[in-house]
């Protein structure tokens, strides 16, 4: 008799085997959801950065300070959480453009504003997931902020007459192809960390750090 009731009982925790599994894996499921969906709640605002240095690889040399604006994050199609992210650019560009107008190449220091858009996702509690659309960037080249150098006729007179529509819209074809390279490499931030008004995260290996603004 007593054999038969821990027989009874073993086949009864066999039964109940799979159901604990599931229980496990779904209480997991659960912690995870919970964590990612705090975690997403901790991203959206105005966060900007610190300088930082791109290239054409070839006549364009500049100093980008980028600002990202993250929008809140809401359940996708393929229950992912995620949400749009503009990023808008302060750029410092020094360059050497070739001009008819002009014997010889003309040095020029070059001031613009950038914005790309695109989508946020979150990956993990501590990942996420950046897909900037290179289409959608827009260059503003400011004609006040714009210095010229080695043209000695130009010496006394305002720098922005030196600079035509031609060159100018040379120059922020320059800027966009420049920034379509790096954009396009921005598609991971590891290790995100928020701390007070500071997001700390990794990508290609190195350390950036932005700072919430106030809205």
């Amino acid at each position: 008799m007593i054999n038969h009731v821990r027989l009874l009982n073993m086949k009864s925790f066999v039964s109940l085997a799979p159901m604990l599994e599931l229980l496990a894996v779904g209480t997991l499921l659960v912690a995870c959801s919970n964590s990612e969906a705090r975690f997403a709640k901790e991203i959206p605002g105005v966060w900007q950065g610190t300088p930082e240095t791109f290239s054409d690889n070839s006549a364009i040399t500049a100093s980008i300070i980028d600002t990202y604006e993250f929008s809140p994050a809401s359940m996708s199609a393929n229950e992912t959480l995620a949400g749009a992210v503009t990023v808008s650019g302060m750029v410092n560009v020094t360059t050497q453009v070739v001009d008819s107008a002009y014997v010889e190449p003309v040095q020029l220091s070059v001031a613009a504003h950038t914005t790309i858009s695109g989508t946020w996702t979150v990956v993990d509690d501590d990942e996420i997931a950046l897909n900037l659309d290179v289409s959608s960037i827009m260059v503003e080249v400011d004609p006040k902020a714009v210095a010229a150098s080695d043209i000695p006729a130009v010496i006394g007179s305002p720098a922005a007459e030196t600079v035509n529509p031609e060159m100018r819209s040379r120059l922020v074809e320059g800027i966009k192809l420049a920034l379509s390279a790096r954009y396009a490499s921005m598609r991971h931030m590891n290790d995100v960390e928020v701390k007070g008004v500071l997001l700390k995260y990794e990508m290609h290996d190195e350390d950036f750090v932005l700072t919430r603004q106030s809205e």
